[in-house]
This record gives structure tokens, C-alpha cells and sequence, in this order.
């Protein structure tokens, strides 16, 4: 499979903080580290389901390009949510957000969010060069349910806006699918991220066609917290459409990832379809 390259494609606008309130975080330690969700106190009347959507996998940020992040509180009290920000190589990324005002740029950033309510904020750029990374997002005390969006929009220098939408993912989807439409009329890239901080994930790609035979495939090696974008229209020159699939082969199971079409109306992002588990039972009263 020829070597992924990023899309230059992406961006978001920038917004003021709704509701609570977001700063930069003092920490320098992965929230990636930290123990797996606590169990429901006895205070608690709902189940809650495992802590599993933690990463927005794809965010763009320069001049032209910004992302405002939403974090939407699901509990009837306050929480707190903490994000990470990381490079395209498994780096901290610092980033200017609108919160910031003079303080410098930040890969951590605490929020603070009202009960039902939602908290925003966005990146700042002045740059040229397109800044590529994603983000990592957890609750103190990773059993307070919250969930998000990032719109990712492209301001051209003659006004006109273009924009695109994810949602927070699950962390680890280790199989899933997605389509590739129309390679004629439509540039489409595979956005995949290995968010694990020490392992590799080898991940096998292979197109299929409306009959389901496989006309096309791939491997590639993601290393921890490595963000790559697969172009299909060059990883599958000859294949007009179909479906792609993606099976993580051996190494970490933290890979989630989506696709993004490109054409003359905008961009359009393709959610994972993945294969969903029985819900875990309810405890006993």
C-alpha cells in the first residue's frame, strides 16, 4: 500500500465558551494513564455503562482552519472533563485556544460544566502551516457521563465556509467499516488513529466489492498515539466504490478511526460501522 499522507482539508470556527468554564491544565502526565472507570456508588439509581468514548480522532488548526470543541455534561450535577492533545506522532501538541487570552498554548485543558449544559472552546491560530493532531477527553471521576462534538471548519480568503463534524469515538474499535463513494466525483481518506501509549497496532485494510469479494487490500503499522490518514483514491487506484474494512491484526486494540469524502459541495465524514456487543447486565438490586 503506497504511504498515507494527511489531507489537506479541514477546519473549525472559533467560539466563546457557552456555559462553565475551560482553562489550561497544570498537568503533564497522559490522562491515557489513568485507572480504568470506578464503579457506581450505591448513591447511584442508574447503571452506568463502561467508560469507553474518550477521542476525537482528527482536529485541523492554522490560520484558515479552526476547531471549536463541545462538551456536553449527560449528568444532572456538575463535572469536570480533562482533554490531552496530541500530534500526529503521539507527542504532545500545545495548542492556542480562545480560552487562553495571553497564557501561552496548552495540551491540557480542564473544563468545568454545569449540569445538562454544554462548554465550548476553539482553536487560535495565525499560522500558515495546517497544525494536524486529536484529542484525548476524560471525567474526573471517569464514571461522569459527558459526550461532544469538534466542527473542524475552512475559512477561504474570500469568505466562503466549509466545515465538517465528529462526534467523541470509543477508544478502541478495533473492526469496522466504512464506504468509499464514487472515486470518480470523490476524494476519500481514511482516518486512522492507534491512541495506545506504549503498544503498536498492526491493522489490516482490504476493499470490497457490492458482491463482497475483495478486490483490493493493505497492512500498515500505527505506533502509539499515531494519527494517519490513508487516501483511498490512491490506495485503490483501480477501484471505482465500495466498502473498506478495517481488522486490527495483532498489537493494541486503542484504534478507532472514520472516513473523510472530499468534493466540490464540501466534506462529508463517514461514522465506523462496527459490529456492537451485547450491553452488559444491569446489577442485581
Amino acid at each position: 500500500m503506497k504511504q498515507p499522507n494527511v489531507l489537506p482539508i479541514l477546519l473549525i470556527a472559533t467560539a466563546c465558551s457557552m456555559l462553565g468554564q475551560t482553562d489550561s491544565s497544570s498537568t503533564t502526565r497522559s490522562l491515557r494513564t489513568r485507572e480504568a472507570a470506578h464503579k457506581p456508588g450505591v448513591n447511584r439509581q442508574l447503571f452506568v455503562a463502561p467508560d469507553v468514548d474518550h477521542v476525537f480522532p482528527y482536529f485541523l488548526s492554522s490560520g484558515t482552519w479552526t476547531t471549536t470543541f463541545y462538551l456536553t455534561n449527560l449528568e444532572d450535577r456538575e463535572i469536570t472533563v480533562g482533554c490531552e492533545f496530541v500530534g500526529t506522532g503521539g507527542e504532545a501538541k500545545p495548542i492556542k485556544f480562545s480560552f487562553s487570552g495571553t497564557q501561552d498554548p496548552t495540551a491540557f485543558t480542564t473544563s468545568t460544566i454545569s449540569k445538562f449544559a454544554t462548554e465550548s472552546f476553539s482553536t487560535v491560530s495565525t499560522a500558515t502551516a495546517l497544525t494536524t493532531a486529536w484529542a484525548y477527553c476524560s471525567s474526573e471521576p471517569r464514571t461522569d457521563r459527558f459526550s461532544g462534538y469538534a466542527i473542524v471548519r475552512n475559512t477561504t480568503a474570500a469568505g466562503a465556509v466549509r466545515e465538517f463534524v465528529t462526534t467523541l469515538h470509543p477508544e478502541s474499535e478495533p473492526t469496522f467499516s466504512v464506504l468509499f463513494l464514487d472515486s470518480a466525483a470523490n476524494s476519500t481518506g481514511l482516518v486512522l488513529l492507534n491512541s495506545a501509549l506504549e503498544e503498536d497496532s498492526s491493522v489490516a485494510i482490504s476493499m470490497l466489492d457490492r458482491q463482497g469479494k475483495t478486490v483490493g487490500n493493505g497492512t500498515l503499522v500505527l505506533k502509539p498515539g499515531n494519527l494517519r490518514v490513508v487516501v483511498l483514491n490512491d490506495a485503490f487506484k483501480e477501484v471505482k466504490s465500495g466498502t473498506v474494512r478495517v481488522v486490527v491484526a495483532e498489537g493494541s486494540k486503542m484504534v478507532t478511526g472514520f472516513a473523510l469524502r472530499t468534493n466540490a459541495a464540501g466534506y462529508t465524514v463517514l461514522t465506523p460501522l462496527t459490529p456492537k456487543e451485547a450491553p452488559p447486565a444491569a446489577p442485581p438490586n
